[in-house]
């Protein structure tokens, strides 16, 4: 009796047209991936974009005001401590001959002045970090359009980071600065 399910895998189905035609497809198919894994090597270039910020024109404006900037807020707080160190001195050398009441009320005016104190440097440290990223924004967007349209260009298709601490161990592929410096008339 013959069964009516015919079976996937019966020996006339492996002749000698289709071994040959699975051979040719596996051929061909790891020529595809050599080939790609080959010409993938020149698409790939690296930068080191902590440099290109550096050479940006608008870079050293952003730094100038920036410490201008640091200066006026060093100013100000230097100010304020200066004033808390003198009524923290006045109140050690009046401190024997206080009331109880005068003692504990200056003492609240001091801590009340250390607390604005940390609270102005930490102010002062957010506001120096928001107008940083104001400043360098734009440059960091411009760095990246930049190499961007220079890399399309050239022809690459991806552009590595090769700064430092940025997790690219070897660059051996195209360095893009030297095209880059010329785009920005830089030496």
């Amino acid at each position: 009796m013959r069964s009516k399910y015919k079976l996937y895998f019966y020996p006339e189905r492996f002749d000698l047209n289709t071994i040959f035609m699975k051979n040719l497809l596996i051929a061909l198919l790891f020529g595809i991936l050599g080939h790609t894994a080959a010409s993938a090597q020149g698409t790939v270039a690296h930068i080191d974009m902590e440099i290109l910020y550096t050479l940006m024109p608008e870079n050293d404006q952003a730094e100038i005001e920036l410490s201008r900037l640091r200066q006026a807020y060093q100013q100000n707080f230097e100010t304020s401590y200066r004033e808390y160190q003198a009524r923290f001195l006045k109140y050690e050398d009046e401190a024997p001959t206080l009331s109880p009441a005068e003692d504990a009320k200056r003492k609240s005016e001091l801590e009340l002045m250390e607390r604005n104190l940390a609270q102005s440097q930490q102010n002062i440290e957010k506001q120096i970090a928001e107008k940083k990223e104001l400043l360098y924004g734009p440059i960091r967007l411009k760095a990246r359009e930049l190499v961007t349209k220079i890399a399309e260009d050239l022809g690459f298709l991806y552009v590595l980071d090769s700064s430092k601490d940025n997790g690219l161990v070897m660059a051996k592929g195209k360095d893009l600065m030297p095209e880059v410096k010329r785009s920005l008339g830089v030496r």
